[in-house]
This record gives structure tokens, sequence and C-alpha cells, in this order.
């Protein structure tokens, strides 16, 4: 399987990367470091009509990671790779924009 295939290795993916210590941002195979506390949970929050896609820590107080502004002109997926096993995912649809919660570490959404 090349690299393209991959999230955040081509031009139809972006992908936050998390560590237990740090992030990385991935769009077409190019690179950025984010910063910001560790967060035992991550939002994204995917507004297609104003072009915006928002990574954000979640914790006792909300943390913007990481933004996207573009201009979506193809429906979009969700993709998720999970490297615990003990991590778990939830999808909560709103209307529109779509909002996603992903808990990262074992022990349930608090």
């Amino acid at each position: 399987m090349s690299d393209d295939s991959w999230l955040g290795y081509n031009d139809k993916s972006w992908c936050l990367y998390c560590s237990g210590s740090s992030y990385s941002f991935r769009h077409n195979g190019e690179k950025s470091a984010v910063s910001g506390p560790p967060s035992p949970r991550i939002g994204v929050y995917l507004d297609h009509r104003a072009g915006t896609l928002s990574f954000y820590g979640i914790s006792d107080t909300v943390t913007l990671l990481h933004r996207v502004q573009t201009t979506f002109t193809e429906p979009l997926y969700p993709g998720f790779q999970l490297w615990k096993s003990a991590a778990k995912l939830l999808l909560c649809g709103l209307d529109v924009p779509l909002f996603i919660l992903i808990n990262l570490y074992p022990g349930g959404l608090t």
C-alpha cells in the first residue's frame, strides 16, 4: 500500500495525530507540529458550508488545536484510526455541522 492512501498523506484527507504528549497535523503529505496541552478527548468540528474543519482538545477546558480553512467541493467522509485497543469513538451527528468526539483513553466518556 502506498503512503498516499493513508489519512493525511493526500489532498483529500486531513489528519490530527495524537500521541500521549504531543500532536501533529498532516494534509497532502505535509506534516506540521501542533501545540496544545495533552487531552484525554479530541473534538472534531466540521462546518462544510463555511469550509472549516477544527480540532479541539477537550478536558476541563476546550482548546482549539488546529483549524483548516478551505473550500470543500466534494462530499466528506470521516475516517479514524485508533491505536489503543481500549480507545473509544463516539460520533454525534447534528444536522449541520457534524461534531465528532473521540475518547482516546479507556474509562468511557465523562
